[in-house]
């Protein structure tokens, strides 16, 4: 994890594996930013999923650039 300024919340997925989260980089801030997010997010209930910022490389790639996308 990298704690630099936020970005935007985080995209996440489902699957480790997905091509969206291939930049492997969360920042605290994102982290964090999640999990406030997730309370009001009931489709995120008994969901483990894998997240990644939202301005990595592979999230921009895969067309997320509004956060907080939902799993693939």
């Amino acid at each position: 994890m990298h704690s630099r300024n936020n970005a935007g919340l985080p995209v996440w997925s489902r699957h480790v594996g997905d091509p969206i989260l291939a930049s492997n980089i969360t920042r605290r801030v994102d982290f964090a930013l999640f999990m406030v997010a997730a309370l009001d997010n009931d489709e995120l209930i008994h969901e483990a999923p894998a997240i990644v910022g939202c301005r990595t490389p592979s999230a921009l790639a895969h067309g997320a650039d509004a956060g907080l996308s939902t799993g693939h």
